[in-house]
């Protein structure tokens, strides 16, 4: 796995808890050699146990009744290396000393710096480090890096915490961007009293998703959680200058105005309303989108460049699209108000006929 991780150009560096381990250092007997000499086994491990990190004995008790821990262990010249590990001496069957490397072979290995369980399973942790910042992107490169990496039987392989974490905040803020239209769709419809009349506000939020995507593709920024919080914002803020043209016009209709006259006249006295809190607000986000300010690790530069982008197309389209969306809804309440009437006039002729 760490071979085939390397492979990805955008990671600096793979390493395992392996690498985060410290040093061991083994002693291997060598059965018929311990055998022969009639040396115990459990003596050798307890002389290089004493030998490394001492041995504890009874507490000294002083004639002021104070107790003194007393620890035995060979002097710190005498425990440097394992050159002198190998020259300890150990009595042989016939009253001869014998040096451990005579015994036993020493290794120094790598090992594990713990051993990790999650859910009950033994886990080892592969670490990347990335240039990139864009989490899902690297994502997409691991799993077509892993494509066809097979396991033994009982062993798996996952994209850890941190991508849980990830597909949990995108379908929390997939549920909010779905909730923020239907609320904003409810209360116009109150407003209005009108339940095909605000679908023409409504239309204003997609195109500023449009200018969300153009405004990162161009700036080269990736869409992170910011971005996702910056789109939920977008929906409550971009239909208010749909809202405001909108109901200029039915105000102005409610005067006897024609509906295209009243178009025309809410989008000329609108007009420079419009482009004032947009570009005032625009401009107030420009320090957001070109600096280097970050909340917990994370720049809030994509967040300012998603709203920005988002309301400069929903402004454009606003004054050009709302209102030809507007005609279309309008016509469509009237063709049902008409079907509705027809289907209560027939059904009222039918009620006379049987009576």
């Amino acid at each position: 796995m760490e071979r085939r991780l390397k492979g990805i150009p955008h990671l600096l560096s793979v390493y395992t808890d392996m690498d985060r381990g410290g040093s061991e250092l083994q002693v291997r007997l060598n059965r018929e050699q311990v055998r022969y000499y009639g040396v115990d086994p459990q003596t050798i491990a307890g002389t290089i146990s004493y030998s490394l990190r001492g041995h504890e004995l009874s507490k000294f008790q002083t004639d002021e009744g104070r107790q003194i821990s007393v620890l035995l262990q060979l002097e710190d010249v005498d425990r440097q290396s394992i050159h002198q590990l190998r020259n300890l001496t150990f009595p042989t069957r016939s009253g001869k000393e014998v040096p451990l490397e005579s015994l036993a072979s020493l290794y120094v290995t790598r090992t594990l710096g713990g051993i990790r369980r999650e859910n009950r399973q033994t886990v080892m942790t592969v670490t990347a480090s990335a240039t990139k910042e864009d989490a899902q992107a690297l994502f997409e490169q691991v799993d077509d890096a892993m494509a066809g990496f097979e396991m033994p039987r009982g062993y798996r392989w996952d994209k850890g915490a941190r991508y849980v974490r990830i597909q949990e905040s995108d379908a929390s803020q997939q549920f909010a961007l779905l909730l923020a239209p239907i609320f904003v769709f409810l209360l116009m419809g109150v407003l209005f009293e009108s339940f095909v009349l605000p679908l023409s506000v409504l239309v204003a939020i997609p195109f500023s998703f449009l200018g969300v995507y153009w405004t990162l593709y161009l700036t080269d920024t990736p869409f992170d959680v910011l971005c996702g919080i910056g789109t939920i914002i977008l929906v409550g803020v971009v239909v208010n200058n749909a809202i405001v043209l909108i109901d200029l016009t039915n105000r102005l209709r409610a005067q006897g105005m024609d509906r295209f006259e009243a178009l025309q006249e809410a989008g000329r006295h609108r007009f420079r309303p419009i482009l004032m809190t947009t570009f005032t607000t625009v401009c107030g986000l420009i320090p957001m989108a070109v600096g280097n300010a970050k909340m917990i690790g994370m720049p809030y530069a994509p967040l300012g460049r998603t709203m920005m982008g988002g309301l400069l197309a929903s402004t454009v389209l606003t004054l050009v699209i709302v209102p030809l969306c507007y005609t279309f809804f309008d016509d469509l309440r009237v063709l049902v108000k008409r079907v509705v009437q027809l289907g209560l006039e027939q059904g009222g002729e039918g009620s006379e006929q049987i009576d």
